[in-house]
């Protein structure tokens, strides 16, 4: 651009000096054959400037053009830069890291002594004998979805039992009315609450998973809570409650093996 503008420039001064001389002509007498000469000159270099005068304006609007460009992918690189400041207080949790180890073999019985009598097989208790009103069907999931507390997985909706403090644990579960036959669903107007173990309720909502985005995905009941981050560690013993508007109740308590070594239940570990 600077060189067009040098030449532009030399092409000014050139049909400037070639003016000079042809008035300079003039007043000296020059002969008719010299004095068109310079007017050939002079004309041709007034062509020449009006070209360089079109390249010059069809610079100037390129280089606009550009300029313009040059604003508009700056301002999507602000936009981009405030999008990913939005995920600045994100934590990830549960990112796999390599190959998981392989499973340790199971434990060899200790045999008993000689002569020893084995301990008699535990007898079912009566109470699994019991007719029931409701039967569940539960899962806990991880969820991509930012916690409160500023906390996600990278995963979503996958069946879990262990969470963080800081995470959102999503209950997602259906229950079957026994006495009715049938699902139990919002038309039923039922109460479905999640009671955690320090007292706080989680009213339950009946949904279609994802939102309804995907075609006949299923219908289930669904509650979330973001786990505190000075929350106690260990076993989380959840019940939900359902009651139906004839006044039956059901509950679902997590059916865990809990010992001085071994915890089933849906576990906060750190």
């Amino acid at each position: 651009m600077w060189h067009q503008m040098f030449r532009r420039k030399l092409f000014l001064f050139g049909l400037m000096a070639i003016t000079l001389l042809v008035f300079a002509a003039c007043a000296a007498g020059v002969p008719q054959s010299e004095y068109s000469a310079l007017q050939a000159q002079m004309a041709e270099l007034e062509q020449k400037s009006q070209a360089f005068q079109q390249q010059l304006s069809a610079t100037l609007q390129e280089a606009t053009s550009l300029q313009e460009q040059l604003a508009q992918k700056e301002q999507e690189a602000a936009d981009l830069q405030a999008k990913l400041g939005e995920f600045a207080d994100v934590t990830i949790l549960l990112a796999a890291k390599g190959p998981l180890p392989p499973p340790e073999p199971p434990a060899t019985p200790t045999p008993l002594p000689a002569g020893a009598t084995p301990p008699p097989r535990p007898t079912t208790p009566a109470e699994y004998d019991e007719a029931v009103d409701f039967a569940f069907y539960v899962e806990t999931l991880v969820t991509t979805r930012q916690s409160e507390f500023g906390y996600a997985a990278t995963l979503s909706c996958v069946p879990s039992g262990v969470f963080k403090r800081g995470q959102r644990i999503v209950w997602r579960f259906e229950v079957f009315d026994i006495t009715a036959g049938k699902r139990l669903i919002d038309r039923d107007e039922p109460t479905v609450t999640v009671v955690l173990p320090h007292g706080e309720e989680l009213t339950a909502r009946f949904s279609q998973r994802a939102g309804g985005r995907v075609p006949g995905a299923p219908w289930m009941w669904n509650a979330f809570w973001d786990i505190p981050l000075d929350y106690p560690l260990g076993g989380l013993d959840y019940r939900i409650v359902v009651t139906t508007k004839d006044e039956r109740t059901g509950t679902f308590q997590q059916p865990a093996l809990v010992s001085e070594t071994t915890d089933s239940r849906v576990r906060i570990v750190e």
